[in-house]
């Protein structure tokens, strides 16, 4: 098992959580080297989704493909854009965690591209709140591009849907790529 992130915070986090020893790495999930292979590589809570452009999208598949030892597999999912407009239009969501709340309000900034503005109340020890805020941008893009340029350079691609179903639904909040990386094929 490995990590790798681009904040050195959430590698601390990890850290703390992950066995001693384990490897973690400080990159950029769209352009990485690690001199190592993986039988498996796994993107999940739809960190691909944070990739701006479908270029980065592509530089990540490729990284993958290059740290996939033959026969391994690239596992990731991506939040849908019915999921992402559904949030939109549902308005401002929160959550209560410990003495903690957190609020999310989702909006379209473009035609794929959503923000999230979020709000983090922090109670503190002499029961005053503190505030943290910030703004993150994540991008969609259509499920036949993703299997297009997943298809240049990998095999077996198979979507799975939230439910668990492997078809198109575009009604889902989430959708899951699973693909292997097959013998000798070298990515376009």
């Amino acid at each position: 098992m490995s990590g790798l992130d681009i904040s050195p915070g959430m590698l601390a986090v990890a850290r703390e959580k992950l066995p001693e020893g384990t490897p973690l790495y400080l990159a950029d999930m769209s352009n990485f080297e690690l001199g190592t292979t993986f039988d498996a590589i796994v993107c999940v809570y739809h960190g691909i989704n944070h990739l701006l452009s479908f270029s980065y999208w592509e530089s990540f598949f490729d990284c993958a493909y290059r740290h996939l030892n033959y026969g391994g597999v690239l596992i990731f999912d991506v939040i849908t854009a019915h999921s992402l407009e559904l949030m939109a239009r549902s308005g401002q969501t929160v959550q209560q965690f410990g003495g903690n709340y957190l609020l999310i309000k989702v909006r379209a900034s473009g035609e794929m591209l959503f923000d999230w503005e979020i709000e983090v109340y922090e109670l503190q020890p002499d029961g005053r709140y503190r505030l943290l805020t910030e703004v993150v941008r994540t991008a969609w893009f259509p499920d036949d591009e993703i299997r297009k340029a997943l298809g240049e350079r990998f095999s077996d691609i198979t979507v799975i849907d939230s439910d668990g179903s492997v078809a198109d639904d575009d009604d889902e909040n989430r959708t899951w790529f699973v693909c292997t990386k097959p013998e000798g094929r070298q990515p376009v």
